[in-house]
């Protein structure tokens, strides 16, 4: 191996461990958690001016793990779709298709920590990181949604393409939300803990929070 390919290679290490470093303070503790001086000593890097030289500045570093973090998802859920298309004789899918092609791909992420904290990421973009961290979320994950509402759409033609945007939107946020923490399930009097079923519940409440039609009343007084 060149001098060349060993100094490449280096940089390449030095670059995603900074990416790793700030996708878990990130996830952990939001923007407040990400400084310079935490993910250099996160990712074990002494130099402090590495984040300038392959980023530029903090934000672009993690602006390329919140990339980095929707591309996982996308990958797995394209997967899932066609895995799903190719079983279903007619080649579509149905409601809880939809629902599970948005679900099962976060519940594979969050069984390993690196994907855990990829999807806990994805939750700051979405919540806690202001304007800039959703429009991030929303250019990474935008075709997505559009697909997922194709999908939907399809599924339901009677949905109309308006509803299918935003209940897509919903129920992305929600299962974004819901699975990578333990959040009330953990506390509240439920007759189970099992994870699988905890989910299976959550997919029927998308797919009864898509089917469900709330028609605006013509009556209804201008501008409700």
């Amino acid at each position: 191996m060149s001098p060349s390919q060993t100094s490449e290679e280096t940089r390449s290490g030095t670059r995603q461990r900074l990416i790793d470093a700030a996708t878990r303070l990130v996830a952990e503790s939001g923007l407040d958690g990400a400084s310079v001086r935490s993910i250099n000593r996160e990712a074990g890097v002494g130099n402090q001016s590495a984040i300038n030289y392959h980023f530029g500045d903090v934000w672009n570093l993690i602006s390329e793990a919140a990339r980095q973090s929707a591309q996982a998802y996308v990958a797995s859920m394209d997967q899932l779709i066609i895995s799903t298309q190719s079983r279903n004789a007619d080649g579509q899918l149905t409601l809880t298709d939809v629902a599970e092609v948005m679900i099962r791909p976060i519940v594979r992420m969050v069984s390993s920590e690196q994907g855990r904290c990829q999807v806990q990421l994805m939750a700051r973009m979405a919540g806690d990181c202001g304007q800039r961290g959703r429009r991030l979320l929303a250019e990474g994950l935008g075709p997505t949604s559009l697909r997922l509402s194709a999908l939907a759409l399809a599924a339901m033609p009677g949905l109309g393409k308006e509803a299918a945007g935003v209940k897509i939107l919903f129920a992305f946020n929600t299962v974004l939300n819901v699975i990578p923490d333990a959040g009330l399930e953990a506390w509240w009097p439920l007759e189970t803990t099992s994870r699988d079923r905890l989910d299976r519940y959550l997919r029927d409440y998308i797919v009864g929070g898509i089917v469900f039609s709330s028609r605006v009343s013509s009556t209804a007084p201008s501008g409700e």
